[in-house]
This record gives structure tokens, sequence and C-alpha cells, in this order.
């Protein structure tokens, strides 16, 4: 008998230390939000690449008509795009993107992690308040998610915080209001979710507040890198002074425990409306991206050295930073929450590293604010490429400690002299390090040379040694008749280096089987 209770009380205890806690965020907002890529969706190709696999998903969508989201979930199911049957376009907001982000970094290991979402096709912020119709909806499909949870699997069931993307529609008083609205959601949700599970970190207003799009911007395509991007240029609605964005920008500055996702920089669909508010299916996978790092950092994880989406800062801000904290050690990452448009160097800015991994788009920018002292420091941290992506450092460049630099075939990693000054003023290359060049693996005979391309710079104090091995192509342009002193380039069996007419110190180039180019 002793042995008998013994065994059940162990049974009882196992079964308790095992259960895991669940971990709900609830998305709501007006069209952005509920997604209304329309046209201009994401790619099969992106969808398979960031498809989450784990993360738990709840919709009940909703319109300003009813009955035009038929479809919503009666079971937890994976987050995946969904077609409403009123018009027949994908709806995909940042639920992909941030379910894929969260499950990638392994941020809530320890738990389940789950999606409510309760999205609108329009409204101002009026909606969610206590009565209004977005906020009944919201509050009845956490109740229909939270009736379908397993209680013998979850110790816990907590509600870990708001993401709110809302403010388009928003006219008169819900425009100076929306923070104060936007306060009295948290407050309301706080408390009428109590019975359903431990709402704390949402009486601790604990939310991402997405940056409301303008009205009417133009997507703008760099000519000379292919970039697209969203236009910062549009309109917005102002009443009394002030607009949805501004305000609620402050609020989100102005306390630690609300996070701010930008999203004005990246690209607006181009197909479905020509209204120039809608974001398209891969800015959505961003704007996701950019919720989890925030959700992350909020939830005291550490988010790493990744570029933020805040395309306004310059790389020595630390919100230029998702974890709002200036790089020491880390490499620095640019991926596909980080900002689309040029990164700013302003002053000196210290590197440890530099790796391109995802980003939204082929080519990241790193680019002098415009004044001469403006300077890049990368540290032994390096270069990696992901595959046919590229890098322009367009700002005065110092090289330091023993580092690798590695290259996919095709892509680039290019100094040259910055857009920005009013005359094209060669950049000074300087530093003391050595740097080993190599093509990124998976290079076959048939692939494409990785290159390095020195452009108008003045390397007249630098004092470092080169080694090109692999498939790499250095070239040097707008040097030509110009003497260089690159320091000791070692140019190994199959490299290339393109002098262009340059004349290099006596004895700097070593050829030790490549290819070396007058």
């Amino acid at each position: 008998m002793i042995r008998f209770l013994s065994f059940l009380f162990f049974l009882c205890f196992f079964s308790v230390c095992s259960a895991k806690e669940l971990k709900i965020f609830l998305l709501t907002g007006q069209s952005n939000s509920l997604g209304a890529v329309k046209g201009s969706p994401a790619s099969p190709e992106l969808l398979k690449k960031y498809e989450p696999k784990e993360t738990l998903y709840w919709h009940e969508n909703f319109g300003q008509r009813e009955g035009v989201f038929p479809g919503a979930s009666t079971s937890w199911e994976q987050v995946r795009p969904a077609m409403p049957r009123y018009n027949g376009n994908l709806c995909m907001g940042p639920e992909y993107g941030f379910a894929f982000t969260l499950e990638k970094n392994g941020w809530f290991k320890d738990a389940d992690v789950a999606v409510v979402k309760a999205s609108r096709d329009g409204g101002d912020n009026s909606h969610w308040q206590k009565n209004g119709q977005a906020y009944r909806t919201l509050v009845q499909a956490v109740k229909n998610a939270c009736a379908g949870v397993d209680r013998s699997k979850y110790s816990k069931v907590e509600f870990a915080g708001l993401l709110y993307l809302q403010g388009e529609s928003n006219a008169g008083t819900s425009v100076p209001e929306s923070a104060s609205r936007f306060l009295e959601l948290l407050g309301n949700l706080a408390a009428d979710l109590k019975p359903y599970g431990d709402t704390s970190a949402l009486a601790a207003q604990k939310a991402v507040l997405g940056e409301n799009a303008n009205w009417a911007g133009k997507n703008e395509s760099d000519p000379e890198t292919g970039n697209l991007t969203g236009s910062l240029e549009g309109r917005d609605t102002e009443v009394q002074g002030k607009t949805t964005r501004q305000v609620m920008k402050d609020l989100a500055e102005s306390r630690p425990s609300l996070g701010y996702a930008p999203t004005r920089d990246l690209p607006k669909l181009t197909a479905g409306d020509q209204m120039g508010v809608h974001y398209s299916g891969q800015s959505q996978i961003s704007i996701g991206a950019r919720f989890a790092y925030e959700a992350a950092r909020m939830a005291g994880k550490d988010t790493g050295s990744v570029r933020s989406g805040r395309y306004d800062l310059p790389l020595g801000s630390p919100d230029a930073w998702m974890n709002r904290k200036m790089p020491g050690k880390n490499v620095c990452v640019w991926n596909v929450a980080s900002s689309v448009k040029p990164s700013l160097v302003s002053g000196v800015v210290k590197l440890f590293g530099i790796r391109v991994e995802d980003p939204a788009v082929k080519t990241v920018i790193v680019r002098s604010k415009g004044s001469s002292g403006d300077r890049l420091v990368i540290g032994p941290g390096g270069i990696r490429l992901a595959e046919g992506k590229n890098l322009q450092l367009r700002t005065n460049v110092q090289l330091a400690g023993r580092q690798s630099w590695n290259i996919p075939g095709g892509s680039a990693v290019e100094i040259k002299p910055s857009p920005v000054q009013e005359k094209a003023m060669p950049v000074r290359l300087s530093g003391q390090a050595e740097v080993h060049v190599t093509q990124a693996e998976g290079g076959g005979e048939t692939a494409e040379a990785a290159r390095v391309v020195l452009e108008q710079v003045l390397p007249s104090a630098l004092k470092c040694s080169w080694t090109l091995s692999g498939k790499v192509e250095m070239t040097l342009k707008g040097m030509e008749g110009k003497a260089v002193n690159l320091g000791k380039v070692f140019v190994k069996q199959g490299a290339v280096l393109n002098l262009n007419g340059s004349r290099p110190v006596a004895g700097s180039v070593v050829n030790q089987g490549g290819t070396v180019n007058p």
C-alpha cells in the first residue's frame, strides 16, 4: 500500500512538474494587422522559408460588415495565411514573421507560445474602447481560444503581451486620444481576461506598438542597388497639431514597458488597391519579426546586436539596435527585421563584425551621415554575407584585428564614397588588420566569383595584409594612375586582383598562383 501511494505521489508530482506554461500573445488592429496584402502576397518561397512550425494559433478576424470573415478557428492550429471569402485574397499579418522569429531564436523555449488574433479591416480606435466591436470581438476570441486549451498539459496560461498595429483610419478625437485610449485598452484587457489566465503582463502595460502607415505613400526603387523601400512621404491625419504616429511613438518612448515596431521603410503592396497604405506580404514578415524582437526584449531576453528597424537613427544610437544597447563584443547582424533604408554612420561607430544574414533587401548599405569625421571601425568579427546579399560601406572605414570575410559567389563587399558629400571625396581606408577573404562554402567551378571592390579610396594609412583565396576577385576602381598602398596582398590560386591601372607600392602584391591584372 505504501509503495502504491508512493508511486501515485510520484506520478502526480511528475505530471505537475512536466506540465508547461502557455504564453499567449494577443494581436489586434486594423487592415495592416489583419494583413490585407491583396495582390502582393509573400511568394511561396518566402512562405516556406519563414513558415512557423510550433506556435499555436487562433484567429477570429472580423470586418466592418458582418460575416465577411468566415472560417474562424474552432481549435488551435498552425500559423498560416487566411483567405476571407469576400475578396478571395490572402490575408497575412505580422503573426507569420512574429511566430517564425520567436521559434528561430528560441527565446521562449521554456514554454509553449500562442497567438490569438482578432483584427479588423478598418475603423478608428473607438472600436477598441470598452464596448466597441473590436474590443468585444477580441475578448470573445480569447474566451473561445482558452476554452480549447488542454489544461492537463499546461500548468499556467499567461497573456504575455499585446501586439497592436492600428491608426491609419483614426480621425477627429481618436487622433489626439490615441495614447490614452490604448492605455485604457490595456487596462480593460487586464481586468476582463482574468478568468482565462494570468494578466499581470497586460496590467504592467507589456505591449508592442506598431507604427501606423501613412496614406498615398509610393515605393522607391534604388537604381544602383535594386532595393525597394517604402516612401517615408505620405499623408497623416492631423488633429490639434497631432498625428497618431507621433502620439503613439511618444507613448512608446515614454514607458520602458512598451516596445515600438517601425514600418514605414518597408514596401507597400503594388497591386490590389491604389491607397498606398497597405504593406506587401514580404513586408508583413519583417513587421512580424520586429514585433518579435521587441516582445523578447521586453521579456528580458538577450536579442543580440541586431540592427533595428529604426531607419531614422544612426548606428551610434542605442535605439538603432533591437536590444537598445550599443554593440560591444557582439557581431552586428542585419536580418529580416532590420532597416531597409541605409544605415547612417555619424561620428565613430565601432562594430566587432558584420553579418548580413537574411535581410529583406539584396544590398545592405552603411553610409556616412555627411561629416568627413564619420568612421566605421570593423573589428575581428569580420564580414559574412548570406547567399545573394551585398554589403556597401559608403563611409570612411577602419579595419582592426585578424578577421575573415566570407562572401558567397556573385555577392560583394564594396567600400566606396558616400553619396551625401558635396563632392565625391575619396574614402579613407585605414587601420591595421590581417584580412582573409574567402568565398563562402558551396561555390563550385561554375559559380560566380565573390567580390571585394575598393572604389576611390585613400589607403595611405593602411597597414594590412590581405589574403585572397578561393574564387575571390578584388577590384580597385577610380584609382587609375595613382600610387596605392593596400598593405601586403597575397593572391592565391583561383583568386584575382584587378589593379585597373593603379600603381601598388613595390613588393606589396605577392602572387601565389592567382591572377593579377594590371
